[in-house]
């Protein structure tokens, strides 16, 4: 399991193949863009003197930025509104595009189409705002039913102005307590929720009197329909055989709409793939840089597809292009290679925890696989149940299958998997410790032991963490921290002098005096203290110090006190494994006794079922974070920066 290699992939090509060399990256999808001037200009980009290469020699030296910047806004809003209107799921279908195709073609095929279409359903989507309205006038009518009288001709009085209005019960209260200073008729027409309908009828020569009052009650007109006569109800009978007619109409144009859905429903959908298409390849252009006749590209790809993309690149433009194809860690780049994980699917659903702190740089060892299995081991030692734990693997798996929740569903499932293994090695069943043997121990039986097996997990998982340090520094030729730093050979030697020098102090099982052990310790740790001095003279180097030698001393001092805290809180956190797996089981025991007490069967069991619902949930919770905790702070620390560049390839969703 590791961060998979990339490879530096240089493209040089002729212009007038531009659209169709990039269309043929993003359909491959393996390409991750660099840009194309700040790699020339690393000088890492060197082309051999041969006759075929000299064009693209000359080119190289008067680069400039390629004038990429295509508007797609217009594009996008008809196609997409085209599926609304027929109702189809934006899907892309990379086989129905291609790298030949015509997109201004297609687009004005689809323009024609659109605004045919778009005219009807222009007068669709018009009669239904009429319909809302009708509605809406239907509605205000309701509270003028109790009115005998002619609404048409109320609305169209010639001296006074008629109004409908809704206003808060509140400020209809200070309306009605100055009636006697209102030039205007009020009645109240009905209630509804905490507001009040009120019709008026005022002279229209108060009219602006009556509104600046209205106004100050934060009123709210209801509209009235103009060009009818009759009752409330008659209006409304008249005004709901209209809805209807236009509901009818509505019907015929949709119907003249769906008849074009089979002839231009494939148009539709490979205009939309081709888009999203062309909208990558201007992605593609911004990253490159063009001369006269030639354009420049460069990206990282994976070294599994490599072989795939040259093979596309030749078939389709033959020796109209030049490629130039290294290893990515062979030169120093512009910009730093992405990290691309390869791990097997049993440890695959942890890198989206290992992405919670930082992906590895490629320089870096991908600690996932390591992180997976000590992960499953510090949970399922601290939670440790078959029951409960198959509860958690079944909470998984339907999270994984049925919600397509695929790395939280995977990291549960095999949390599960571990709970349920530690359980048997344990001897519990949903708490119970009497229902089958334990196969190893039984945590609340051997407390000491429990305790000292997990700080001596601590010490073993440390100490791979060291051995995670070396590699990296190794990959990095750091000397300086790999050879004498804190999480290198003198850190290394120090922390397993510290640990035997305690273990020997309680068990004395070696016949060294503890002054030996200390003497060891003190100049391991001036070896660290002298590091850079003496990692650059072994280098070489004129320099012995890269900063101020006040300041590197003072840092030094302040790091021989990390070092000894931090040897022995990390390893002693580890201690936390250990009570955990106590708590759970006492945890337990508190609900059973609890259920022994309740003088009731039925009640019994059900506090035995809701103490297993609560350790399940909240306990499984707190190991879950302190797994993570144990993870990121006592191992990551040491051994894992997670500074890396996620690989992102420019391709079609």
């Amino acid at each position: 399991m590791a961060v998979e290699k990339m490879k530096t992939v240089g493209i040089v090509g002729r212009i007038a193949d531009m659209d169709r060399i990039c269309r043929s990256i993003v359909l491959n999808g393996s390409m991750h863009m660099l840009n194309a001037l700040t790699e020339i200009n690393s000088n890492y980009f060197k082309l051999s003197a041969s006759e075929e290469n000299l064009e693209a020699i000359e080119e190289s030296a008067q680069l400039v930025p390629y004038a990429a910047g295509r508007d797609f806004a217009k594009d996008e809003e008809m196609i997409k509104s085209l599926h609304g209107i027929f109702d189809f799921k934006p899907v892309i279908n990379a086989s129905s595009i291609g790298i030949d195709h015509d997109y201004g073609k297609l687009l004005q095929e689809i323009e024609n189409e659109y605004h045919f279409v778009k005219e009807l359903w222009d007068e669709v989507e018009a009669k239904r705002k009429l319909v809302e309205e009708k509605k809406s006038y239907i509605r205000n009518l309701n509270y003028m039913k109790n009115l005998n009288m002619d609404i048409g001709q109320l609305i169209n009085l010639s001296y006074l102005k008629f109004r409908l209005l809704i206003v808060s019960r509140e400020n209809y209260g200070r309306l009605k307590g100055n009636y006697e200073n209102i030039a205007s008729l009020i009645l109240r027409l009905a209630t509804v929720d905490d507001n009040v309908i009120v019709a008026s009828a005022a002279p229209k020569s108060f009219d602006e009197e009556i509104e600046r009052l209205f106004i100050s009650l934060n009123y709210q007109e209801l509209k009235l329909p103009s060009g009818y006569s009759g009752t409330a109800q008659e209006i409304i009978e008249k005004i709901q055989s209209e809805i209807k007619e236009i509901f009818d109409e509505i019907k015929q144009l949709k119907a003249s709409v769906q008849k074009r859905r089979g002839d231009i429903g494939p148009i539709i959908k490979k205009a939309y793939g081709a888009m999203e298409l062309e909208k990558k390849v201007e992605k593609v252009k911004k990253e490159s840089a063009a001369g006269k006749k030639l354009f420049f590209l460069f990206g990282y790809v994976p070294k599994s597809k490599v072989k795939r993309l040259q093979k596309e690149l030749w078939d389709n433009f033959g020796s109209n292009i030049i490629l130039v194809i290294d290893d990515a860690a062979s030169h120093e780049t512009a910009k730093a290679p992405p990290t691309k994980f390869k791990n097997n699917w049993v440890i695959r659903p942890f890198e989206a925890l290992i992405r919670m702190y930082g992906l590895p740089s490629y320089d870096e060892v991908d600690p996932t696989a390591f992180f997976g299995l000590t992960y499953m081991l510090l949970f399922g030692a601290m939670f440790g149940d078959m029951g409960q734990g198959l509860v958690i693997l079944l909470a998984g798996l339907y999270l994984r299958h049925k919600k397509r929740r695929v790395n939280l569903g995977g990291v549960l499932s095999r949390l599960g998997v571990s709970s349920i293994i530690f359980g048997a090695l344990y001897g519990s069943v949903f708490g119970k410790e009497d229902l089958i043997p334990a196969l190893l121990i039984r945590p609340m039986a051997n407390i000491n032991m429990i305790l000292i097996w997990a700080v001596a997990l601590g010490v073993v998982l440390m100490t791979v963490s060291f051995i995670y340090s070396f590699i990296n520094n190794w990959k990095r030729h750091n000397l300086e921290e790999g050879l004498l730093g804190r999480e290198g050979l003198v850190g290394f030697l120090f922390f397993w002098t510290l640990i035997t020098a305690v273990a020997n102090s309680q068990l004395g099982f070696v016949a060294v005096p503890l002054k030996i052990f200390i003497i060891i310790m003190a100049v391991l740790l001036l070896l660290n203290v002298f590091k850079q001095p003496i990692a650059n003279m072994l280098k070489g180097s004129k320099k012995l110090y890269n900063e101020s030698v006040v300041d590197y001393y003072t840092e030094a001092g302040f790091g021989v006190v990390e070092t000894l805290l931090s040897f022995l809180s990390n390893t002693i956190s580890f201690i936390r494994v250990g009570a955990f797996a106590l708590n759970h089981a006492g945890l337990y025991l508190a609900f059973e006794t609890m259920a022994e007490m309740v003088n009731s069967g039925i009640g019994g069991i059900l506090i035995l079922i809701l103490g297993n619902a609560v350790i399940i949930g909240l306990e499984g919770l707190i190991v879950f974070i302190q797994g993570l905790r144990l993870e990121y702070y006592e191992l990551f620390s040491r051994y894992y920066s997670g500074e890396g560049v996620e690989y992102a390839p420019i391709k079609l969703s």
